[in-house]
């Protein structure tokens, strides 16, 4: 007579051979029934199961139907035995073709005595309960992941689902370390993808883009502990402005004037933005110096002067994805101006091109 295990799956009993399962992905206490050290005496193992595979398979379905089925979008789940903190992946997509965005999820599926809990003090958001030990342990593998990180909450019963940014400090409370806390009115559905590319480390990977590979020297021509960053700023731009490292291998020449100083220094515009592209400007020698394709922004201006050549000013950009020894990759764009006159047979008669600005691209911003 073989032995068996009792497993109580809540409401049922159900006797498993002992062959049969071993290591189920099920949480479980364990408590033995009978003394295993008599001969010919049966051991009983009774297992106090939350079964909660049902709602993790619908939980996941119903991310995969909004992502894939409904908007278009790829949805490409993880698997559960590279346990990394999250389920899956979105991968943002645009007439069919793949963006390079991508977000990860974390998927939880539950009813009103599950996952969900109500937050009393907090009347704008519901809490999902996963205990502080999952919190501990997957935050820092959340916050280490190469772009977003998402938790979408999937009602059971009415599939309804919504969403939080997990790299967001508000989506957690000191008042109850055991939960992730969920705006009630930012539902996961068709229009949430646009509001992805706000989110706390959001990047565009584009496979076109050419990718920089920096190292300290590149970075490293400021000593804010002797020198202020804005006199360090601006010795680097003069020392660079007369040198010959300002060549691009397919616009030739750039002008690093002092219209691009006074555009990235002027008043009005934002200290962090500034301290930001003076922070960048060694980045902005690199992406001039290596990046051979350049994208046309806007005209600004175009006409005729006095003799009948035709002028455009316009501004075009540089992009690249830049990889940081001190921090995470990003896209660089260094932003141009370009004056071109051109005569009454449409020859060229002048191109000049002047540095403007560099930057980390933010969605919604104009030039700066």
């Amino acid at each position: 007579m073989n032995q068996l295990e009792t497993l109580y799956l809540a409401p049922a009993l159900v006797l498993v051979d002992r062959k049969v399962p071993r290591n189920p992905p099920l949480r479980q206490a364990s408590t033995v029934i009978g003394n295993p050290n008599k001969p010919r005496h049966t051991t009983f193992l009774l297992n106090m199961i939350r079964d909660t595979r049902p709602q993790d398979a619908t939980g996941m379905n119903r991310v995969g139907t909004i992502v894939q089925g409904r908007s278009g979008h790829g949805w490409q789940p993880y698997d559960h035995i590279n346990d990394n903190g999250v389920d899956g992946i979105i991968i943002k997509r645009k007439s069919g073709d793949d963006t390079g965005e991508i977000i990860f999820a974390q998927v939880k599926c539950g009813t009103g005595g599950g996952y969900f809990k109500a937050t009393k003090n907090r009347p704008k958001y519901f809490g999902v309960n996963v205990g502080e030990d999952y919190i501990n342990s997957h935050r820092p593998r959340w916050n280490k992941l190469f772009g977003p990180v998402i938790l979408v909450y999937v009602d059971f019963k009415t599939e309804k689902a919504w969403w939080t940014d997990l790299k967001d400090d508000i989506s957690f409370t000191s008042d109850n370390k055991s939960i992730i806390l969920v705006p009630k009115h930012q539902r996961f559905g068709e229009h949430s993808f646009g509001n992805f590319n706000t989110l706390t480390g959001f990047l565009h990977i584009n496979p076109e883009l050419t990718t920089i590979q920096l190292d300290r020297d590149d970075i490293s021509f400021f000593d804010y502990t002797k020198t202020p960053i804005k006199q360090a700023a601006k010795t680097f731009y003069k020392k660079w402005s007369l040198s010959n490292e300002r060549n691009n291998p397919s616009l030739g020449e750039i002008i690093v004037s002092r219209e691009g100083w006074r555009h990235i220094s002027r008043k009005g515009r934002k200290p962090e933005r500034i301290i930001q592209s003076w922070n960048l400007l060694g980045v902005a020698k690199k992406v001039i110096q290596t990046v051979d394709k350049a994208y046309q922004l806007r005209q600004i201006k175009s006409g005729n002067d006095k003799l009948g050549n035709y002028f455009i000013t316009d501004y075009i950009s540089l992009r690249a994805q830049v990889t940081f020894p001190q921090r995470h990759s990003s896209i660089i764009q260094v932003i141009l101006i370009r004056k071109r006159k051109f005569g009454l047979t449409d020859n060229l008669l002048e191109n000049k091109i002047r540095f403007l600005s560099v930057y980390e691209p933010m969605n919604g911003k104009k030039i700066r």
